[in-house]
């Protein structure tokens, strides 16, 4: 199962944003610690927060360029715009894993 269906099931269990993006990444060497709270960094949308974090911990500097990505697919990427403008959470969570997934096979790439 790759890490988009593995974070996408898994948040559809119960488990936050943070918590089932960062569960689905634990496979991965060099990823670790605790996933950062959803919305706890200017309000930003958790998977987001969490998957700038694996591509931190991965020591691949390209959270900028999947904030980016991430908003050109949603519009957003603070939790209260994605809610208002009836984003769904488990879509949310499922690209940010994408999104980390094609950064992850850049960064060791390039």
């Amino acid at each position: 199962m790759n890490h988009e269906n593995k974070a996408r099931s898994i948040h559809r269990t119960g488990y936050n944003c943070s918590n089932s993006l960062y569960q689905a990444f634990a496979d991965v060497d060099g990823a670790g610690g605790n996933p950062p709270a959803p919305r706890s960094i200017g309000g930003k949308c958790g998977a987001l927060l969490t998957a700038q974090k694996v591509l931190r911990d991965l020591g691949i500097d390209r959270e900028d360029e999947l904030e980016q990505a991430f908003e050109r697919e949603f519009g957003f990427v603070k939790c209260v715009e994605l809610k208002r403008h009836r984003c769904n959470c488990n879509d949310c969570v499922g690209v940010a894993a994408r999104l980390t997934d094609e950064l992850i096979a850049a960064g060791h790439t390039s």
